[in-house]
């Protein structure tokens, strides 16, 4: 066989193909991170969309009030509270529920991820999500009753939540999703950072 053709990678050759591949790493590492970091904001967001939803579902088909409770930026639970209107009206958490219906937690996938809830009826009117960056403490949830509508709208059930990035110097670049509820148990998400009128995605 001949091999005189034949021809190996030299040492300069590979040093300088290690070099090219360091620094096409080092360049795609950022993109990298966030959309990691994004994709994060989305898998809660969607997660929240899916927990109101169940919760509403459930109000209905049970004829009974159903609660929404958002317990971290990785877990919430759904739950049935007393059948009693008294009991069901002073519920502020899934602690007197009878039963709980499902629970979401996802730990490591929420690192690096902040949510917000707000009960303010101001919040959510049109021109409130391109700037605005609501600050709520958690726990907090919302009751939906038999006919799919939420309990105490505008004094103490969440009407919208938002999720994005927990560092403040990473808010800017990465991704915010809003998810909103309206006075009769719809539920719907949207991106600031378009406008309705030009996108469907668009927050009002």
């Amino acid at each position: 066989m001949n091999t005189a053709g034949q021809r190996g990678v030299s040492l300069i050759e590979l040093m300088v193909a290690v070099a090219i591949l360091a620094i096409l790493t080092v360049l795609g590492i950022p993109s990298f991170q966030q959309w990691t970091l994004n994709t994060r904001i989305r898998t809660v967001s969607e997660s929240i969309q899916n927990g109101l939803r169940l919760a509403r579902n459930e109000a209905a088909q049970r004829a009974n009030d159903v609660r929404f409770q958002l317990t971290s930026a990785s877990s919430w639970q759904v739950c049935v509270l007393p059948a009693s209107a008294a009991s069901a009206a002073a519920a502020t958490d899934c602690s007197t529920a009878t039963s709980t219906v499902q629970q979401w937690s996802s730990p490591g996938s929420a690192s690096n991820v902040q949510v917000d809830a707000s009960t303010a009826v101001t919040d959510v009117a049109a021109g409130k999500f391109g700037s605005s960056t609501i600050s709520g403490g958690l726990p907090a949830g919302i009751t939906f009753d038999p006919l799919g509508r939420p309990t105490s709208y505008g004094s103490n059930s969440i009407l919208r939540i938002d999720v994005t990035a927990a560092q403040s110097s990473l808010q800017a670049t990465s991704r915010r999703l809003v998810t909103i509820i309206s006075a009769g148990g719809m539920v719907s998400m949207c991106d600031p950072a378009f406008l309705l009128s030009s996108n469907a995605m668009g927050c009002p």
